[in-house]
């Protein structure tokens, strides 16, 4: 709107003299041609003036419908499912636990938005800012070029899935057979959530919930479950543990199964009802040469100080 309406003021600016050029050499007496040409300059203000109309007219409803749109989640929490959202300004819009599956969100500001138990999962979120937006609890599965998003320090996304240290749901995914080494997991919801066969090195579950997640044959290497992480009734079977921090983690019900805990951090770690069969445990011995168990075979692993 600025460009054209400099073009106009271009345009009289040129005339004014020519006019009056006119005016003084023919005494007031303007020729056809000039006559034609002021007359274009007038109808090239009108055409100027109905496409600045326009202009604000479609600004007006870009903000009616970005306006709409946050209204429909924020008050009435509309399934939004499967909309077209995209180039719009939604930065620090409440869409708390809106469903939002399947939505395109490409080249969309989402900066600062609260999405905290939103259901993202299958959207499309090419070029999409989230950064500084609130991820806590959201759920995130096969989305669509996430990987192109603008995100927020320790927010990535792999595998077309939203991971964020502000702990999000991935509860019942099959994430199997995945290189997740040294992802943050932390304090995010994975009941369920299928790991098994998957490359976990040195990955980061403080205080997740990870109850009856499934970690059968994975290599977790390192990982850590450290303060809070809940392994309640989760299935390790075969899982490579081996330099594990459970510090302080709850692994009640837990099956270790053949599980290799070699110089495993399992200082205060709730071991109640653990299943134990063949497992290495962490000072290098069999749970079945102990009476089925490895609770009196842990050690003290100095190079694992207080955290």
């Amino acid at each position: 709107m600025v460009r054209i309406t400099a073009l106009m003021l271009t345009v009289l600016f040129v005339m004014l003299p020519l006019s009056g050029c006119l005016s003084n050499e023919h005494n007031d007496d303007v020729d056809g041609d000039d006559a034609d040409l002021l007359e274009a300059v007038v109808l090239l203000e009108e055409q100027i003036e109905n496409k600045d109309r326009q202009i604000e007219t479609l600004e007006g409803i870009q903000r009616d419908y970005e306006r709409d749109v946050a209204l429909m989640a924020d008050v009435f929490r509309t399934n939004l499912s499967d909309r077209v959202f995209t180039g719009l300004n939604l930065s620090g819009v409440d869409l708390t636990h809106a469903i939002l599956r399947g939505v395109n969100f490409s080249h969309t500001n989402l900066s600062g938005a609260d999405l905290t138990g939103a259901d993202l999962r299958f959207a499309i979120l090419n070029h999409t800012d989230l950064r500084g937006a609130v991820l806590t609890g959201v759920k995130t599965e096969g989305l669509v070029e996430c990987e192109t998003s603008l995100l927020s320090s320790g927010t990535f996304c792999r595998y077309g899935i939203l991971v964020s240290s502000y702990g999000v749901d991935l509860s019942g995914i099959d994430l199997s057979g995945l290189d997740l080494s040294e992802i943050n997991f932390h304090d995010g919801t994975y009941v369920g959530t299928n790991f098994s066969q998957g490359v976990l090195y040195g990955a980061y579950f403080y205080g997740a919930n990870l109850e009856n997640a499934v970690f059968d044959g994975a290599n977790l290497n390192g990982a850590y479950f450290t303060y809070g992480g809940r392994l309640t009734n989760a299935s390790l079977v075969d899982a490579n543990l081996r330099y594990t921090h459970f510090y302080r983690a709850d692994l009640t019900g837990a099956n270790l199964t053949g599980a290799d805990l070699t110089d495993a951090d399992l200082r205060q770690a709730n071991l109640d009802n653990v299943i134990w069969g063949n497992t290495i445990c962490p000072d290098g011995t069999v749970s079945d040469d102990h009476d089925g168990t490895c609770e009196d075979n842990l050690i003290e692993p100095v190079q694992y100080p207080d955290e």
